[in-house]
């Protein structure tokens, strides 16, 4: 893993990245969700769960709303996990508006802000296109500390506690984070230096 930042660059996906951001994912919640999401869920089902998606949505034409960063090392060969990516479907919700679907951070890089690294770089993609006055929102499960605590760092605004039924086939309680548009969520994590 890359120890500091002077080594990581941003790039959006392309469709030969697919293996490398469901790995990713994989790590990112047996990290984050173990002792949430059930164990028989992270250890037997999410690996090939988070295959097929990634798969699906590369594959053939990729969505244009489909904004997919990584960061990674720059020394990286092509293939090679990220240490975190973003993924926004622009627009993809009529009351909240694009869904921040996807922000990981691999475990061991998790001190380097690269979260806040990927979700501002995905951000600036949508300004200057169809959804660039369109709200973001993302949701994250009531029990993910270290998430909740980010998004609240990036002055997200906790607009609602919907339940879902999450792929281990548990109900969970969530909590929804929006920000007014880009533009203004770029401001706020740019103001935090």
């Amino acid at each position: 893993m890359t120890r500091g930042l002077e080594g990581v660059r941003l790039r959006e996906a392309e469709p030969a990245d697919w293996e490398a951001i469901a790995a990713l994912q994989v790590a990112s919640w047996r990290f984050a969700y173990r002792g949430i999401l059930t164990d028989a869920y992270l250890d037997d089902e999410l690996e090939a769960e988070r295959t097929a998606l990634w798969r699906r949505r590369f594959a053939g034409s990729v969505d244009p709303n489909q904004i997919t960063v990584l960061a990674e090392g720059a020394d990286s060969r092509p293939g090679a996990e990220p240490l975190a990516f973003c993924c926004i479907l622009a627009g993809s919700d009529p009351r909240w508006g694009s869904l921040v679907d996807n922000l990981h951070v691999h475990p061991d890089a998790l001190r380097l802000r690269l979260g806040r690294r990927v979700f501002r770089e995905a951000a600036r993609l949508l300004v200057g296109g169809a959804h660039e006055a369109t709200p973001l929102h993302l949701t994250v499960l009531e029990e993910n500390e270290r998430a909740k605590a980010a998004y609240e760092r990036w002055q997200g605004r906790l607009v609602e506690h919907p339940t879902k039924r999450q792929p281990d086939g548990r109900v969970y309680q969530l909590r929804r984070y929006a920000w007014d548009g880009p533009a203004a969520l770029i401001a706020r994590l740019d103001g935090l230096g």
